[in-house]
C-alpha cells in the first residue's frame, strides 16, 4: 500500500512504498537558523565541582556559537548584540548543557516492546529477524531486499524526536545498514530534524552471518564425540543441536568474507565521501559491530579511513560476560580491548565504545592510554542482564565516560534523563562510601553533556570545529532550557536534582519542563515541542506501518531451528546446561561486581 507523508512540516516528504527498496526522499533542508537571541537572566548551573550552585547568565546565541556569557543583567541589546537580536526572559528557565546519547540504533524502534526477556546474545537474534529487514520483516523472506530505505528514515526520525525532547542535541546512531541508501534515508531524518547526528553503519564481514554472536562451548568437542563417537561430526551422524553442518557444536571461530571486507570499507568510504559534514551536524563515523564479527583486516581497513577523513569511530565492547568469554576464545591477545589497539582503531582520536561492562584494570589502562571513550548504558545492560559498568573504578582508571540509551528495543525509549536518573543511582549500590557517590550535577554536566562531547571530538582543540557540552563564551550553541514552572520542577529545591531525579509529569496543564532547545545555535525544540517534525504526521505514520500488534511469544528462541541451536550453544557456553556438560573445560575468571551473581562460577 502505497503512503506519502509529509514528516517536516510540508517541507520534505517519504515514500513507505513496500515493494520500493530504495525510498525515494525530498532533499531536507537544514532548519533555518533564526535571529540572534539574548537569553536574559538565566538560572545557569555551576561546575559539577559545586553542585547546588546557580548563577544567573545573559547568553547570547549568535552564528551557532554562545558569542557572550555575562552576569545576568549586564549585556546591554543595542551595545552587546547584533542588529535584529531577540529578546527573551528567562528568569524562570534553566539552561543545560545539551546532552549526548552516545550510544543507540535508531531501527530498533520498529521492535521495541516486541522481544521477551533474553540476554543479548539470544536477544540480537530476534532483533535481527524481528525488524522490518528481517526474515520476519514487512515482506517476509523478501524484506532484506523490499524493505524500503524510508524505514530507516522513519525510526531515525522516531528515535531523534525522543532524544530531542530530553534535551539530546547530539546522537550517535550505530545503525546497521544493507547500503548507502540506509545511511542516506538516516542522514535525511537527522539533518530536517535538525539534531547533531554521528552516524555510524554497523558493519560485519562473518561468512555465515552472526554465527560469531554467541561463544563457543568449551566441551564442545566432548559434546560432539558423546553423540557421533571420537571421529566427531560425519554426514549421518546424530544432530547435537549445534550451528555447525551436520548439527555439531562449534569448536573455533567462523570465518570472514573477504568480499565482505571491502564491500564495507567501500560503504564506509563512500558515506563519507557523501555525507560526512560536521560543521552543518551530520558526522559519518566508522562503526564495526564487534571485535569478533569484523575481522583483523576490516578493523585494520576501518582505522585508516579514519585517519584518511578524519572520521570518529563506534563498536560494541565487551557488552556481556559471554562477549569476554568470546575474546578468550576468538582473538589472538584474549582481550577485545588489545585486539583493538593492535589493529590500529583504538588509538584513533574519537573512539567510542559502547558499553564497557566486563572490563579488566590492564584493559581500563589502555582504554585510558588510548583516550578511547566507554558509552555506559545502563537501561540495556539490565534489560539483557548483561551487568553494571564501575563507572567510579573507570574514573579513577582516567578512562573517559559518558552516557547512552542504546537501541529502544533492548532500553526502551531514548529518553536521556530517564538514562541519567539511573546512571546517577547505580553506583550508589557499588559502595558504601557514600562520599563517593555521584551527584546529579556530575552525572549530568560532566558524563550525559560534556564527556560525551569530548568523545566526538568536540573539545575545543586543534582541527575540531568547537566545543560543546559546556555553557561558556564561544562554545558550540548546543543547549537546552527548562521550565522552573513546571510540575515536575516544583517545590523549589535543587533544580538540577529535579531535572535528573525527579519525575516526567507530562500531564495538559502540568507544564513541560523541557521549554526549547538549540543545536548549532538553531532553536529545534520550542515550547517543548520539536520545530522541524511533524509529530500528528509521525504518529500516523508509525500507527500505519505496523497495523497489528505483535505476541513477545513469537521471539522465543525455540520458535526457529537456528535461533534454537544458537540458544543451545549458549547454554553450554555459559554453564547453563550442565546435564550436557561433558570432559574438560577451560576455567576464566572475570571481573567481580558487575553482577549479582559470582562472575567467574564455571
Amino acid at each position: 500500500e502505497r503512503a506519502a507523508h509529509a514528516l517536516t512540516g510540508g517541507s520534505a516528504t517519504m515514500d513507505l512504498t513496500l515493494d520500493n527498496s530504495v525510498g525515494k526522499f525530498c532533499p531536507s533542508p537544514a532548519p533555518p537558523a533564526g535571529p540572534p537571541t539574548l537569553l536574559r537572566g538565566a538560572l545557569v548551573p555551576n561546575d559539577a565541582s559545586e553542585p547546588g550552585k546557580y548563577t544567573r547568565r545573559d547568553v547570547l546565541i549568535a552564528d551557532g556559537v554562545l558569542k557572550r556569557v555575562a552576569p545576568g543583567g549586564t549585556l546591554s541589546l543595542d551595545v552587546d548584540c547584533p542588529p535584529g537580536t531577540v529578546e527573551e526572559d528567562c528568569s524562570e528557565r534553566m539552561l543545560v548543557p545539551g546532552f549526548v546519547n552516545g550510544h543507540t540504533h535508531s531501527v530498533e524502534h520498529w521492535a521495541r516492546g516486541l522481544i521477551k526477556p533474553l540476554p543479548l546474545e539470544m536477544w540480537v537474534l530476534q532483533l535481527i529477524r524481528h525488524e522490518p529487514r528481517g526474515e520476519e520483516g514487512w515482506a517476509g523472506p523478501e524484506s532484506w531486499i523490499k524493505t524500503p530505505a524510508a524505514a530507516i528514515a522513519v525510526s531515525a526520525m522516531h528515535c531523534g524526536v525522543e532524544a530531542l525532547l530530553s534535551g539530546t542535541t547530539a546522537i550517535m546512531d550505530h545503525l546497521l545498514c544493507r547500503d548507502i541508501k540506509d545511511v542516506e534515508a538516516a542522514v535525511f531524518a537527522y539533518r530536517a530534524l535538525g539534531i547533531r547526528a554521528y552516524i555510524a553503519p554497523m558493519l560485519g564481514d562473518d561468512l555465515e552471518p552472526y554465527v560469531n554472536y554467541v561463544p563457543l562451548a568449551r566441551d564442545a568437542q566432548g559434546r560432539n564425540e558423546v553423540i557421533c563417537g571420537p571421529a566427531g561430526p560425519a554426514p549421518g551422524c546424530p544432530d547435537c543441536g549445534g550451528l555447525c553442518s551436520h548439527g555439531a557444536f562449534r569448536t573455533e571461530k567462523g570465518e570472514r568474507d573477504p568480499a565482505k571486507t571491502e564491500a564495507n570499507l567501500a560503504l564506509w568510504r563512500e558515506a563519507a565521501e557523501k555525507f560526512h559534514d560536521p560543521k552543518n551536524g551530520i558526522s559519518i563515523v566508522v562503526g564495526p559491530v564487534t571485535a569478533y564479527s569484523a575481522s583483523t583486516e576490516l578493523l585494520q581497513g576501518a582505522a585508516e579511513i579514519r585517519k584518511e577523513f578524519g572520521l570518529c569511530g563506534h563498536i560494541h565492547l565487551l557488552e556481556t560476560r559471554a562477549q569476554a568469554l568470546m575474546a578468550r576464545q576468538f582473538l589472538p591477545s584474549g582481550s577485545a580491548v588489545k585486539h583493538l589497539r593492535d589493529t590500529g582503531f583504538l588509538q584513533v582520536p574519537g573512539t567510542t565504545c559502547g558499553h564497557c561492562v566486563w572490563l579488566d584494570d590492564e584493559e581500563i589502562a589502555i582504554m585510558a592510554e588510548c583516550d578511547a571513550t566507554a558509552v555506559h548504558n545502563p537501561f540495556s545492560n539490565l534489560r539483557l542482564g548483561s551487568g553494571v559498568a564501575p563507572l567510579n573504578k573507570y574514573a579513577r582508571g582516567g578512562m573517559n565516560v559518558c552516557l547512552g540509551a542504546d537501541g529502544a528495543c533492548s532500553s526502551d525509549g531514548q529518553d536521556m534523563l530517564e538514562v541519567a536518573k539511573l546512571a546517577n543511582i547505580l553506583p550508589c549500590i557499588a559502595t558504601p562510601e557514600y562520599r563517593d557517590w555521584p551527584t546529579a550535577h556530575y552525572t549530568a554536566l560532566v558524563l550525559g553533556a560534556a564527556n560525551g562531547y569530548k568523545g566526538m571530538l568536540l573539545e575545543g582543540k586543534p582541527g575540531q570545529i568547537g566545543k560543546g557540552g559546556v555553557l561558556e563564551e564561544g562554545a558550540l550553541a548546543d543547549l537546552s532550557s527548562w521550565d522552573l514552572t513546571a510540575l515536575s520542577m516544583l517545590p523549589r529545591t535543587d533544580p538540577l536534582s529535579l531535572l535528573v531525579q525527579g519525575s516526567r509529569t507530562q500531564a495538559p496543564g502540568a507544564g513541560s519542563a523541557l521549554d526549547c532547545a538549540w543545536v548549532n545555535g538553531v532553536r529545534v525544540v520550542k515550547g517543548g515541542s520539536p520545530v522541524n517534525v511533524d509529530v500528528a504526521a509521525l504518529r500516523e505514520v508509525l500507527r500505519a506501518a505496523q497495523g497489528t500488534y505483535r505476541d513477545p511469544a513469537i521471539t522465543d528462541p525455540s520458535t526457529h531451528d537456528k535461533t534454537t541451536r544458537a540458544e543451545t550453544e549458549y547454554r553450554a557456553a555459559m554453564d547453563l546446561d550442565p546435564a550436557g556438560a561433558t570432559g574438560t573445560r577451560p576455567a576464566y575468571e572475570w571481573p567481580e561486581h558487575c553482577v549479582l551473581y559470582p562472575a567467574s562460577q564455571n
